[in-house]
């Protein structure tokens, strides 16, 4: 049986969780914006593409659009 924990314990994990929660939400975000960015290079290959990628993907065009456009970096120019 594991021992009972103090105070000290429980703010320890608390603020082990608290930084692997943090780690979570910053590696999802880095994702996220690679993920897109690539969406957004991918769309440029030929004409069609991004109803190719919707289609891929399960979602309406509109949504490759705002999501290419939110995560586009500042040095990318727009796909065509």
């Amino acid at each position: 049986m594991t021992p009972r924990p103090d105070d000290e314990a429980r703010t320890e994990l608390r603020d082990l969780v608290a930084k692997a929660s943090e780690r979570r939400a910053t590696e999802r975000e880095r994702v996220e914006t690679e993920f897109w960015q690539e969406i957004d290079r991918l769309q440029g290959r030929y004409h069609g593409a991004q109803q190719d990628i919707a289609d891929a993907l399960d979602v309406k065009r509109n949504q490759i659009l705002r999501q290419t456009k939110r995560y586009r970096s500042a040095e990318e120019p727009a796909a065509d």
